[in-house]
């Protein structure tokens, strides 16, 4: 006969087996977090079973009027001149924040501090700002790639952490569709125009999109050229619709 803690070891294994690692582990760490305690990660303060607090969580930064399509600030929600008289190749961004104190903070614990379990959150919001707008869901997300370089010097993958939970969230498939050709250099620094430049056919579609409206998923959104790169990879793919769903959206200087 199988020991009490022979059948723990083994409940585990089947439920690995059926929903796959990153499922389990997911479906594990919620029943941790609803057997024990939770603070708050940001002011330390009872928060049930989530990583922020309803005070918190409401205290986060976010884009009162925004353009539809670069979500910066636009009185009305109206559409800005710059997307009005240059398109970008996507239809609409999803900001969840503004990328601010303590938004900032967050991210960068997430994506250098390697502090995963902050992606749900994250997720949340996100699914939360995309409610707020009442946008039609996706038939297909997109996790902003990262090249082969990069992804094995960090060890994971920011954007699809935040991307499959989202899924969860939302029930919409999470697809490996996008690839990067290439390691362009960090973004941080450059122009517009030279950011452009950068990430010009850095990616490359894995799999036909034909006739699917696609979200792509990413931390953070600055100048929009990696978005827009992405995108217009997506639409070579045949996708009729691209959107971008972001946590946080660069103000601009």
């Amino acid at each position: 006969m199988l020991s009490n803690a022979g059948k723990v070891k083994f409940d585990i294994a089947r439920v690995c087996r059926a929903l796959g690692p990153h499922r389990a582990a997911d479906a594990l760490g919620a029943v941790l977090r609803r057997a024990l305690p939770q603070a708050c990660t940001l002011c330390a303060a009872a928060s049930d079973n989530a990583m922020l607090c309803v005070a918190c969580a409401t205290r986060m930064p976010r884009i009162a009027d925004a353009c539809p399509q670069c979500a910066l600030p636009s009185p009305g929600n109206r559409s800005c001149g710059a997307c009005l008289a240059t398109p970008p190749p996507y239809a609409a961004t999803i900001a969840a924040w503004r990328y601010a104190f303590p938004a900032d903070r967050l991210l960068q614990a997430f994506k250098y501090g390697g502090r995963l379990a902050l992606a749900e959150p994250f997720a949340q919001a996100l699914c939360d700002a995309v409610h707020a707008r009442a946008m039609p869901m996706p038939d297909r997300l997109v996790a902003m790639p990262l090249s082969r370089a990069r992804q094995r010097a960090r060890g994971f993958n920011h954007a699809h952490e935040i991307a499959r939970r989202v899924s969860s969230l939302t029930g919409v498939r999470l697809e490996r569709a996008l690839r990067r050709t290439r390691d362009a250099p960090p973004q941080a620094g450059l122009t517009l125009r030279e950011r452009a430049r950068n990430v010009r056919d850095a990616f490359v579609a894995t799999q036909s999109l034909a006739g699917r409206s696609v979200a792509i998923v990413d931390d953070v959104m600055t100048t929009g050229a990696t978005l827009a790169a992405a995108a217009i990879a997506a639409r070579a793919a045949g996708a009729v619709r691209v959107d971008a769903w972001v946590v946080a959206r660069t103000p601009p200087p």
